[in-house]
């Protein structure tokens, strides 16, 4: 979105209030908070830690909770850990939780928190499939697509009223408040639902042959859960996840992530894969 789109459309929403004059947000600050954020983008990392720390907990009950099995929360640890220690963010409080719920899905939060629900691993029947998605998740983490996307869009759709302006004035560099984190736990939630950008969603893609590399396991075999998430929602279902929906659609992303991997050489280590046979014990694939 450009910057004179995104000046109109606060603009738009600003003249549609009706508060008392007390209340009214002053447009001119309000204006210069999206000059901002049409620009450059302050944000800090620490902000993201917080926002990852503060929402981590209430979104993985939103989502379903922590899957009731410790070994099974364990096993995912082991599993996960060399990916996320092959992240670019080293600096970023990784952690990973099983999730109980019957959708297929996956998400990351800013700050390096990701959730990876249990029937997605019933659905991975080799580690690769597990490995590819926990790197996808890394990926968003590692490139902030949380905070760019909530710069990009949640000021003109999901966050409403006075809101928009304590986000413009925190994305040009003001401080993480408590406005700012209420503000913004719509739009995080939103994308733990439905998913991130065109953009983003491509470049998180991108990013499992980064982790691949670093960690030993086949780029061939990067894009083997997409076809699986081809086989369990085809592309007539409706339904969606913020891992696999229909923007952008999964077909496009395989043959981007198959033509990424035919120019990247397979790994001459092997990868690590503890906790995975355990993981499998307590949540097998099922039988097609």
């Amino acid at each position: 979105m450009n910057r004179r789109a995104l000046l109109a459309g606060l603009a738009a929403t600003g003249a549609a209030l009706s508060l008392p004059a007390q209340a009214q947000f002053s447009m001119d600050k309000l204006m210069q908070g999206a000059a901002k954020v049409g620009g450059a983008f302050m944000a800090s990392e620490g902000d993201e830690v917080q926002l990852g720390e503060n929402y981590y907990q209430p979104l993985v009950q939103k989502s379903g909770g922590a899957y009731p099995d410790r070994n099974a929360q364990e096993a995912l640890k082991r599993f996960a850990a060399p990916l996320l220690g092959s992240a670019d963010r080293k600096s970023l409080p990784w952690e990973v939780t099983l999730i109980d719920s019957d959708q297929v899905n996956a998400w990351a939060l800013p700050g390096g928190k990701l959730a990876i629900n249990s029937a997605l691993v019933k659905n991975c029947s080799t580690p690769d499939e597990l490995a590819s998605v926990i790197a996808h998740e890394v990926g968003h983490a590692d490139k902030g697509h949380s905070l760019s996307q909530i710069r990009n869009e949640a000021l003109l759709t999901t966050v409403g009223g006075l809101g928009k302006d304590v986000v413009a004035s925190w994305l040009g560099g003001g401080a993480l408040t408590a406005q700012v984190m209420s503000a913004v736990e719509a739009p995080l939630y939103n994308l733990v639902l439905n998913g991130y950008s065109r953009t983003n969603e491509f470049e998180a893609d991108q990013h499992i042959l980064s982790i691949f590399g670093r960690t030993g396991y086949d780029p061939s075999k990067a894009d083997d859960f997409f076809h699986t998430l081809m086989r369990i929602y085809p592309q007539s279902a409706s339904e969606t996840t913020s891992l696999f929906s229909t923007h952008p659609g999964t077909k496009e992303r395989i043959s981007k992530i198959e033509a990424a991997a035919k120019r990247v050489a397979k790994p001459a280590k092997t990868p690590a894969t503890s906790g995975w046979a355990e993981l499998k014990s307590i949540l097998p694939t099922p039988k097609s």
